[in-house]
């Protein structure tokens, strides 16, 4: 009993590694790009719903990122000031705004997703096509399981 805890000490000491290795290289990449990777993370949020033809709200960016509505709001202020997006009144509800992004925003979504192409790149080089698939099963299991108990525990 007490090695299988030890090695899934170990499972998630690499999953954390990976973690750690990926964020600094993907801050990295966001710092060269100019924004934080919450704020990449929201761009390409607002350009994939826009993309299918759905309006994007603040509500909607707040469910996304799992962020209070505050910190959202101050996160599309500055995203909007930057240039990477608009604010755009309803014509039937003027409380209501849509969010779209400008030329510079959806032109930084899609650098961003060519360098999320590279990582992608970099895992799929590493496993063989069914490792992949396997790997896949896993995290999902993984997400799904967490998921549950995070739901018990609230």
């Amino acid at each position: 009993m007490e090695r299988t805890l030890l090695e899934n000490k170990r499972l998630f000491a690499k999953l954390c590694l990976l973690q750690r290795q990926m964020y600094r290289r993907n801050s990295k990449l966001f710092l060269d790009l100019g924004v934080t990777p919450v704020q990449m993370n929201a761009l390409m949020f607002i350009h994939k719903m826009t993309a299918r033809g759905q309006n994007v709200m603040q509500k909607d960016v707040e469910k996304h990122v799992g962020l209070r509505p505050s910190s959202v709001s101050t996160l599309l202020t500055n995203l909007e000031k930057d240039g990477y997006l608009l604010r755009k009144v309803d014509g039937d509800d003027a409380r209501a705004k849509f969010l779209t992004l400008t030329d510079k925003g959806i032109d930084l979504c899609l650098k961003n997703k060519m360098l999320m192409d590279e990582c992608d790149g970099e895992i799929q080089r590493a496993l063989t096509e069914a490792e992949q698939k396997d790997f896949e099963r896993l995290l999902i299991k993984i997400i799904d399981e967490i998921s549950k108990n995070e739901k018990e525990r609230v």
